[in-house]
């Protein structure tokens, strides 16, 4: 068993821990307990608590904890060996370089999500100012990382939830991207006005199944909120009534680009109509499984 942080002869600099200790002592907590990604997370709690990136730890790493920083750490362990995920402890999620502000309101970004932006700066053609729609925003990490990454762009983002598009408006301020974007409440094609045309439309919209709802995580749980993952019994409801109805938002030849289940490929490919729809192609993550599916209308001018 590991003796508690506060628990640990403490003689000279308090507790007696530097930051590479720290470190090494809590990713031995985390894997006897069995956590996953016990290094990583480990990391992320030292590198936070001690405001170090992981040059300054190489260099610094061997000073001692002061007592705030020792009693953060302690802190965010005993959060962390209790369930509560990383990101939900620090309040922030590093996705594609850059930090987004997230709560409970919000789906946490997760890297397989920036197989979506690849594929998005891969169509966008340089210096064409496209006006971009993020269908169901959360945290605004997919729109907001388009607008940072594309000079010129514009953005609309909506959400069903009133609280997640203040967490959007809030990385929109923090990124210093608040002029490009404009914010819409409302469920999906709700929110959008009809007259509005976009060169690129982007989702990640819920789509596990109701049975595997059942058979979460609790990291996932209990921490992502309902309404960002509930894709009803099959798991495509989100996705029948985005496809049905983007072509009525998109400009000819523009974008529609739909992070999808690992296994959900083949059943979201039959919901496009061919006669209206180019270049269907379905993308793989890094780890090498199917993770978007991308089309283009069609103009047949």
């Amino acid at each position: 068993m590991i003796t508690p942080l506060d628990q640990r002869p403490r003689s000279g600099p308090y507790s007696g821990l530097n930051a590479r200790s720290a470190k090494r002592f809590l990713a031995r907590a985390f894997t006897e307990a069995r956590l996953p990604f016990a290094e990583d997370d480990a990391l992320e709690i030292v590198l936070a608590a001690t405001g170090f990136d992981k040059t300054a730890l190489m260099l610094r790493g061997a000073e001692f904890l002061s007592p705030e920083i020792f009693d953060t750490i302690q802190n965010h362990m005993e959060r962390r060996l209790a369930g509560e995920p990383v990101d939900h402890i620090l309040g922030w999620r590093e996705f594609y370089g850059r930090r987004f502000h997230i709560t409970a309101e919000v789906l946490s970004p997760r890297a397989d999500t920036e197989t979506l932006i690849r594929g998005a700066l891969s169509r966008l053609k340089e210096g064409s100012n496209p006006h971009l729609l993020d269908l169901g925003t959360g945290s605004g990490a997919i729109g907001l990382t388009l607008l940072a990454e594309v000079e010129g762009a514009t953005l609309m983002a909506t959400d069903l939830s009133k609280a997640a598009l203040d967490i959007a408006k809030k990385n929109a301020r923090n990124l210093r991207l608040k002029d490009r974007i404009k914010f819409s409440w409302g469920k999906w094609w709700d929110a959008v006005q009809k007259d509005r045309l976009f060169d690129m439309i982007l989702s990640n919209p819920p789509y596990i199944t109701d049975t595997a709802m059942q058979t979460l995580e609790t990291e996932v749980a209990d921490y992502d909120p309902d309404l960002a993952l509930r894709g009803g019994p099959d798991g495509l409801e989100a996705y029948r009534v985005i496809i049905a109805e983007a072509p009525d938002y998109l400009r000819p030849s523009g974008w529609l680009g739909l992070e999808i289940g690992f296994d959900q490929a083949e059943s979201v490919k039959p919901l496009f109509d061919l006669n209206i729809w180019d270049d269907l192609t379905v993308n793989r993550d890094l780890g090498g499984l199917d993770r978007t599916i991308w089309a283009r209308l069609a103009n047949r001018n």
